[in-house]
């Protein structure tokens, strides 16, 4: 069973390279923001999200937690799990960490994309022109790129410190950084 975490600042293809490699490796790709997607849609969390969501507050950790142990659980049988957007922060970290060693599970690499943030920017940017999403904006990607730099660059430490990280540079094509992590994965 291959396990990973895929980091990289906002811009940087995280989304993307998860869906290719959790396409190629057959894995289940869990993404927080899949998962808060589907539990307002019709989750047995939905309600609970919702409340904090309508008072413009960030969903605690527990129904995070909750909802990624839940996706855990329900896809042991499978060869693997990518997660994307999840730990956010340290104690999501060590929460996952304890879940998969309940499951017997393991994890067997942290990918960080490295971009820097004017980068970032550029291409955020651009894909704002064909997205349509309301947040792909300077001043928005900055404010994303700064809660990055805060908020899950200590995790890198914390993943570093077991010799899991694995940096990337996440400048290159989306084929060219797809056969670089590929490439690492199989060793």
């Amino acid at each position: 069973m291959l396990n990973i975490v895929i980091f990289g600042p906002p811009g940087a293809g995280k989304g993307t390279q998860a869906e290719l490699i959790a396409n190629e490796l057959k894995l289940i790709h869990i993404s927080s923001g899949d998962l808060l997607r589907q539990e307002l849609a019709n989750g047995d969390l939905g309600q609970e999200i919702k409340k904090y969501q309508d008072a413009g507050e960030l969903v605690p950790d527990s129904l995070v937690i909750k909802m990624v142990e839940k996706a855990i659980a329900q896809n042991l049988d499978k060869p693997g799990f990518i997660f994307d957007g999840y730990p956010r922060n340290l104690n999501q970290a060590v929460s996952l960490d304890t879940v998969l060693k309940t499951g017997r599970l393991e994890l067997n690499a942290v990918l960080n994309l490295e971009l820097d943030e004017q980068e970032a920017v550029n291409r955020i940017i651009l894909r704002g022109q064909t997205s349509g999403r309301s947040d792909d904006n300077e001043e928005t990607i900055k404010a994303r790129f700064q809660t990055y730099q805060e908020k899950t660059l200590p995790l890198l430490d914390y993943y570093r410190r077991q010799n899991l990280l694995v940096n990337i540079d996440g400048r290159p094509t989306i084929s060219e950084v797809t056969k670089q992590i590929m490439k690492i994965l199989k060793k």
